[in-house]
Parts: C-alpha cells; sequence; structure tokens
C-alpha cells in the first residue's frame, strides 16, 4: 500500500513536470510566432 502510495505521488510530480514543461513550450512558440507577425513593418 506504501509503495502505491509513492508511486502515485511519483507520477503526479511527472505530470505536473510536464504540464509545465508544455506551457513553457507553448508560451515559446507564441513569443516567436508574435515576433515574426509583428516584427516586419
Amino acid at each position: 500500500m506504501v509503495l502505491e502510495i509513492i508511486g502515485l505521488r511519483i507520477l503526479e510530480v511527472l505530470f505536473f513536470v510536464g504540464l509545465i514543461g508544455s506551457v513553457v513550450v507553448i508560451l515559446i512558440s507564441f513569443y516567436e510566432d508574435a515576433i515574426e507577425l509583428f516584427g516586419k513593418d
């Protein structure tokens, strides 16, 4: 039972780290696309 709880906590941490990483990638992509669209006036 204890190992299952530890495994669940590890999976939760990995999930949130992956989620944060995805948000960072989306923000970087949005920033670069905005520069590409609006930077060439």
